[in-house]
């Protein structure tokens, strides 16, 4: 009888520490990124011709509200297809690095925005991110 229980009781024990599953709609918690803090581009989707006339697929760059969805999905995830990105959510904090960092994890986002690592849009789709990832300096 004593085994019995011990074994009922350590059953339980176990049961109580397995991870809970996750929660539906995970997904619906994404916080969307404040769009002040994504530039407008300057490229047309649909122009085919990018920064410096470089070639760009037609569908470049993505649609402004779809990109935003995204990158939101990415930074909540902490990565784009496992390349971790850095992302400081907070309007107010302008710094140049911190500025540097929201346009590395844009322009990871955008080249990777079909899915596929590497598979998306080029830079010359968004040089409004190139810039900023190298000066720090947003543009309007």
């Amino acid at each position: 009888m004593q085994f019995l229980t011990t074994t009922i009781a350590l059953f339980a024990l176990g049961a109580s520490a397995l991870p809970a599953a996750p929660e539906a709609g995970i997904a619906a918690r994404v916080t969307q990124i404040d769009p002040s803090l994504v530039p407008v581009f300057s490229i047309k989707t649909g122009s085919r011709i990018g920064a410096k006339g470089v070639a760009i697929p037609k569908d470049c760059p993505p649609a402004r509200a779809d990109f935003i969805s995204k990158l939101s999905a990415n930074v909540a995830a902490g990565n784009v297809l496992g390349t971790p990105i850095t992302f400081n959510t907070n309007p107010a904090v302008q710094d140049t690095k911190t500025n540097e960092q929201r346009a590395t994890a844009m322009i990871i986002t955008v080249q990777s925005f079909s899915g596929t690592k590497g598979v998306g849009c080029p830079g010359a789709s968004v040089p409004e991110l190139i810039s900023q990832q190298k000066t720090g300096i947003p543009t309007p």
